[in-house]
């Protein structure tokens, strides 16, 4: 998996925690299957971005997508 796919599955992860979810929880709110949710936060199932957008709101989060300059070395 590419560093912004580890990113992507480090910063759902991180926010479900925070809000003291289980993945079955999220599951629920989302409509998004538990063993869906695990595949993704374990790096096996890349989501599209209506699976994001659907986590993001599940979380009553903003899904935000951006494109950033590389770093010049």
């Amino acid at each position: 998996m590419s560093e912004p796919g580890r990113s992507l599955t480090r910063t759902i992860m991180h926010a479900r925690i925070a809000q003291n979810l289980t993945q079955e929880e999220l599951a629920e709110k989302t409509g998004i299957a538990q063993t869906e949710i695990s595949r993704i936060e374990n790096g096996i199932r890349n989501p599209s971005l209506k699976i994001l957008q659907r986590l993001a709101e599940g979380m009553g989060m903003v899904l935000k997508i951006s494109f950033e300059p590389k770093k010049q070395d």
